[in-house]
């Protein structure tokens, strides 16, 4: 039996604290190199080494200068599901959004019930931290809010410990949310910040009071106004 070099081995034992164990979660900043070598027991070429596998394979993102980062969506890659390709106009781009809200809408409003359920309290208080930072976003730069969005609906994913839900609704997200939202983000802005900011605050309420069925109405009910909201761009625009 072929043995990995021990940098691969290193970045499985990374993935494994990153994927499963809960050491390092989405958007969190890892210890520098030096304290994460002596954790590991390695030396630090063979993290640097075991880093960089972990950065091709979507885990990890490195901003020069400040460090090395989980990134929001662990081990999902840039449009995973291939979507790019059907947007090649604005009334394609519209009903590409449309669809992928009704998408989420079924899978995320449903997802509200097990999360109701399965989260744990620290997970709820998470989700609710999340808020109430995407809020103190709301008037700042566009992509700190679309990011803080992108957050709040993945820490959602996760809390309902249901393995596919929390691998498939990243990667809804990571397939459409960044080059398909951004390029519409300006004329759907004041709906958008207004949609996200409501209807997450009704959500997070009914799930801290456990009632799945609530949150699984007013997961559904951000979506249909997503989609609305959408559509208000078509009427304008075509």
């Amino acid at each position: 039996m072929k043995i990995q070099p021990l940098s691969t081995q290193l970045a499985d034992r990374l993935a494994e604290l990153i994927l499963n164990g809960g050491t390092y979660k989405p958007g969190e900043k890892l210890p520098p190199e030096r304290e994460l070598a002596e954790i590991l027991g390695a030396s630090r070429t063979s993290i640097r080494e075991a880093s960089k596998q972990l950065e091709a394979r979507g885990l990890l993102s490195v901003r020069r200068g400040v460090g090395t980062f989980v990134t929001m969506n662990p081990g999902v890659t840039r449009d995973p599901l291939g979507l790019d390709n059907h947007a090649d106009s604005l009334a394609d781009t519209i009903t590409l959004l449309e669809d992928w809200y009704r998408v989420r809408m079924t899978l995320e409003g449903d997802a509200m019930e097990m999360v109701a359920a399965n989260a744990t309290d620290a997970e709820i208080a998470h989700i609710h931290e999340l808020m109430e930072a995407e809020v103190a976003l709301a008037n700042t730069v566009d992509s700190d809010f679309l990011d803080a969005d992108q957050s709040f609906h993945c820490a959602l994913a996760r809390a309902s410990h249901n393995i596919i839900l929390e691998r498939l609704i990243p990667s809804l997200h990571a397939s459409v949310y960044y080059d398909l939202v951004k390029s519409l983000y300006n004329q759907l802005r004041p709906r958008f910040n207004r949609n996200a900011i409501q209807n997450h605050a009704n959500i997070v309420r009914y799930l801290e009071a456990r009632n799945g069925n609530a949150a699984n109405l007013a997961m559904r009910y951000h979506m249909l106004i997503a989609i609305d909201d959408v559509r208000s761009i078509r009427e304008h625009a075509l």
